[in-house]
């Protein structure tokens, strides 16, 4: 089997309102934009993967391909090499191809990817990843129609200027759901000192008294609670937290994940398989963090095939704990985010069921590459 082509396409799935990420304050998103590439091969199996647009992608596909047309698509470790070399040039935005030649593999070995990886299990508890900042009530009663809808699970973003504001929202959503739903705080903070955006930036002090007052509501972790690089504060607060502190997702390469892991920054590893080296480095990290008593939960946002192939990931560790899915209704309800494919992932009675079909096990609507 060899290449016969590679392409990308840009897409932007329009939201139904306007929707106020508590990452970029003061930001208004009215579409979410991704992008996906498609590897051919003279076999007629068809390998796709997708993640958020960065705007790199169309050029780095075309130097990708300068490079594997021809090639066989099943010698990934090769080719990660080479996308490992380009990375330097073109960043996040070659990965996804990488999670494209293990679907070719999958659809070849007529195997879903979670079982070359690993099969641990069939299903993984899901938790609601809200993205906006709302008010207590608000929230309350969105954790109720979540809980309605059949999660167990939902991470709130705290993003106040005041410690009391946050810990509002948490009470609020206690209060209404007692101990049907687990709690993931996410503050946001791994990029806010270096983002144009207004604040909260917060102090390694402010991290340790969210932690204190979060473990009065049973939170299951408290997310980027400080710069990504700020690795002996990091330390210092998961040595100090009450909680296990998580984060990760916007870290790159694996010599950064490998010192988070040795420096004992985080109880929970958030590496991303469409930013984070793809599967075969992401898979090596939850090894060692395996080994080192750390769990892994993967981070998805950006685009919904790349959702589908962290679920693969975390279906094939036994580290992990809960899959994130992105469902923040009205603004970013998941069956919109998840338009363009044409077997969305549901929850049921606070599971998700990894894809069944060789590789991926999801196809792109045909209307994306036409």
């Amino acid at each position: 089997m060899r290449i016969t082509k590679i392409r990308t396409r840009q897409v932007d799935i329009p939201l139904p309102q306007a929707f106020h990420p508590a990452w970029a304050p003061g930001r208004i998103e009215t579409a979410v934009r991704v992008a996906y590439v498609r590897i051919d091969t003279d076999a007629g199996i068809v390998g796709v993967a997708g993640h958020e647009f960065y705007g790199a992608e169309e050029q780095c596909v075309e130097r990708v391909a300068s490079y594997l047309v021809g090639e066989d698509p099943l010698q990934i470790e090769k080719h990660a090499g080479t996308l490992r070399y380009l990375w330097p040039y073109f960043g996040t935005a070659v990965w996804f191809v990488e999670i494209a030649l293990w679907d070719v593999l999958g659809k070849a070995a007529g195997l879903p990817l979670y079982k070359l990886l690993g099969n641990v299990r069939d299903a993984v508890p899901a938790y609601a990843s809200t993205g906006q900042n709302r008010t207590p009530a608000q929230r309350a009663d969105d954790a109720r129609r979540l809980r309605d809808e059949g999660f167990r699970a939902i991470k709130l973003r705290i993003h106040n200027d005041a410690l009391a504001d946050d810990l509002a929202q948490v009470a609020a959503v206690r209060a209404a759901v007692g101990d049907t739903m687990a709690i993931m705080v996410d503050a946001n903070q791994a990029d806010m000192h270096e983002a144009p955006f207004p604040g909260p930036h917060w102090s390694y002090h402010r991290a340790v008294r969210t932690a204190d007052a979060l473990a009065d509501y049973a939170v299951e972790w408290l997310e980027e609670p400080l710069p990504r690089h700020d690795y002996a504060g990091l330390r210092r607060l998961r040595e100090r937290s009450p909680i296990p502190i998580s984060g990760g997702e916007v870290n790159q390469g694996l010599v950064e994940w490998q010192r988070l892991l040795l420096d004992g920054c985080y109880d929970i590893l958030q590496p991303d398989v469409t930013l984070c080296e793809g599967f075969l480095r992401t898979r090596a990290l939850a090894a060692m963090a395996h080994a080192s008593a750390v769990q892994v939960v993967p981070h998805t946002w950006g685009d919904p095939l790349g959702m589908v192939a962290n679920l693969h990931l975390a279906a094939s560790i036994p580290n992990t704990s809960y899959f994130e899915f992105p469902h923040d209704p009205p603004a970013f309800p998941a069956n919109v985010y998840q338009h363009t494919l044409k077997q969305p992932l549901k929850v049921d009675d606070g599971m998700i069921q990894v894809p069944q079909e060789p590789g991926l096990g999801v196809d792109l609507q045909d209307w994306v590459f036409g």
